[in-house]
């Protein structure tokens, strides 16, 4: 009766139960037949004794409920992955390499047997530093690996793919290397400063990365994660599991940490004060990729050879797969398959503007409705992307990942290395419960300083220094400016972003300043800037105008909402010419939608 009225929920126990005992049975025949060479190789020589205690489920399931696996046995672990090691055989080419190259670095990775379609890792104790000079040592490691893994387009490293081991931080999970990725939909255009953040630093997950959400926010990346903490969306959970009264409920949920903190909870990063640590290891490996980095492309060296090994494609946060899953087997839509596939349907919304990701979709709802979170690979050396259920979709990506590597290589210099340590100082600076932004300069007590009549030439001069360092740290592309700065995201939560629109803390306030500045000096260079600063603003106003849900997200305020963006267009004009007006209908229209969706109650 309960399978008749739920022809769903009998669909997907059946599944997963075929599924789970595929996947065990494999991964026992598997530990059968290779246990002779884990002894004597991930063990030394040590007999581990028997099997006690399997460990499913310690990542995402993949391809027919298959996920990494902790084997515990009388004295021993190991780590079963069920996937191919190829790209953990380049980290080790790459650390060997590093390590040629960086004096008294000796970073180390965990050791592995490789097979075809899947492979087994050491398991990696996780130890507290014991002394300051640890510490120091275990950072500038990680200041290394940061360094290694922007040159090689390293993606997706947060915390629970870092162990820290004593002064070694140890990367347990390398298969996102070479990792070009999909590029953004954009609704209002290509942002210069967003695509150089995204080819950045910031790219790793190991400096500090917040998940917003409406139970706060979340720190996901190795550097920064150091204690549990309240995932910050709702989810679904369990009341009263075990008896008659047993329901799903919707509340927060609870993200435990793990072990990438070299020192325990409460001593973090900026309380020990690392960071000059960091900065040398990130310098001294850039320098040593920046000076003979062509050594790792030769048609022997360590990336060429890694250039045809399956790599994962992160196409979407798995975050979003997880809420898909999770809310397709609320009990209210077991009944009727259309009903499920109807959450499901969501990934077409998220993709309306984004025909690469809606070739995935097909591939995606099928991995789903089997309850695994959608895998996609690709070879670095090409541009089609694997489905798990094994179809290639030529030509997905915008650039091969080799192709990617070899061009940022080239480019690494001085200046590109001084922009990679301010996002990484700015990032650390922005982290924890609030930003230095917020605090006082100085505690000093001065004396009050006597009026003194301006010398305006004095200011002038201010005022153009201030705007040629503005130049300086513009990123440009295509006709289009924007900066990189510390955006406050949400309550006392800053994070480096791309500068919005908005007039106190966007690129409108910015361009305002270079125009006024241009204006009263007549240098003429400030005026075009602020003209490309700006250039975005008609296809963001239409997009604002025709989507009112967006419009009142805006909102009408002056510092950082439509009202703003108004009084910036109103003053460009009349500064840098008529153009900038030209959109302002479809902003006073935006404007209108945020005013009324403010003013409901």
């Amino acid at each position: 009766a309960l399978f008749a009225s739920r022809p769903v929920l009998a669909r997907m126990l059946a599944q997963t139960a075929l599924d789970a005992t595929a996947a065990t049975a494999e991964l026992t025949a598997r530990l059968a037949a290779d246990r002779k060479e884990l002894t004597a190789g991930l063990l030394d020589g040590r007999d581990p004794g028997p099997l006690t205690r399997v460990e499913l489920g310690r990542g995402d399931a993949h391809e027919g409920n298959r996920s990494v696996a902790v084997l515990h046995f009388s004295g021993e672990r190991l780590v079963y992955k069920p996937r191919p090691l190829g790209q953990h055989a380049l980290l080790d080419d790459l650390v060997g390499w590093l390590n040629a190259k960086v004096p008294g670095l000796e970073l180390r990775t965990p050791r592995s047997l490789r097979r075809e379609t899947y492979g087994w890792l050491e398991f990696v104790e996780h130890r507290w530093c014991r002394t300051v000079t640890e510490t120091d040592a275990f950072y500038r490691r990680q200041g290394a690996v940061l360094a290694l893994l922007y040159a090689v387009d390293g993606a997706d490293m947060h915390y629970e793919n870092v162990i820290a081991c004593g002064d070694q931080p140890v990367l347990v999970d390398a298969e996102t290397l070479l990792h070009t990725g999909l590029a953004q939909s954009m609704t209002a255009g290509a942002d210069p400063a967003a695509d150089a953040l995204r080819a950045s630093v910031h790219r790793t997950c190991l400096l500090p990365h917040l998940l917003i959400g409406e139970q706060g926010a979340l720190d996901i990346s190795a550097l920064g994660r150091s204690t549990d903490g309240t995932y910050p969306s709702e989810g679904l959970h369990w009341r009263d599991s075990g008896l008659d009264t047993m329901r799903a409920v919707r509340g927060p949920l609870l993200s435990p940490a793990a072990h990438n903190q070299p020192l325990p909870a409460g001593r973090l990063l900026e309380g020990a004060d690392h960071r000059a640590a960091l900065l040398e290891g990130f310098r001294a490996a850039y320098t040593a990729i920046a000076t003979d980095g062509g050594e790792l492309l030769r048609e022997d060296g360590p990336l060429m050879s890694g250039a045809d090994r399956p790599a994962r494609l992160v196409a979407r946060a798995t975050r979003l797969y997880a809420a898909l899953l999770e809310e397709s087997a609320h009990p209210s839509l077991l009944g009727d398959a259309l009903a499920r596939e109807g959450v499901f349907a969501v990934l077409w919304t998220e993709s309306e503007h984004d025909g690469a990701r809606r070739r995935l979709i097909e591939h995606e709802t099928a991995a789903l409705w089997r309850g695994d979170v959608p895998l996609f690979t690709h070879l670095p050396s090409g541009t089609a992307v694997r489905a798990d259920d094994g179809t290639w979709l030529p030509g997905l990506l915008p650039v091969a990942g080799v192709a990617s590597v070899r061009e940022k290589i080239a480019r690494m210099d001085e200046v590109d290395c001084h922009d990679q340590e301010w996002i990484i100082t700015a990032t650390i600076a922005a982290r924890g419960a609030g930003s230095p932004l917020d605090r006082p300069r100085s505690e000093l007590a001065v004396e009050p300083v006597p009026a003194v009549a301006p010398d305006a030439s004095r200011l002038i001069a201010a005022a153009c220094g201030i705007a040629d360092e503005i130049a300086a740290r513009a990123v440009r592309d295509g006709g289009r400016t924007n900066w990189l700065g510390l955006e406050r995201v949400s309550g006392p939560h800053w994070a480096v972003l791309p500068m919005g629109a908005g007039l106190a803390q966007g690129y409108c306030g910015v361009a305002l300043f270079l125009a006024h500045t241009d204006a009263l000096t007549g240098a003429g260079r400030y005026a075009a800037l602020a003209r490309d600063a700006v250039r975005q603003l008609p296809a963001l106003s239409k997009t604002l105008a025709d989507d009112p849900e967006l419009s009142a997200a805006a909102g009408p305020g002056a510092y950082d909402g439509l009202g703003g963006i108004v009084y910036a267009l109103l003053r460009l004009s009349a500064l840098l010419g008529p153009e900038p007006a030209d959109c302002l209908p479809d902003a006073l229209t935006a404007l209108g939608h945020a005013a009324s969706a403010s003013s409901d109650p």
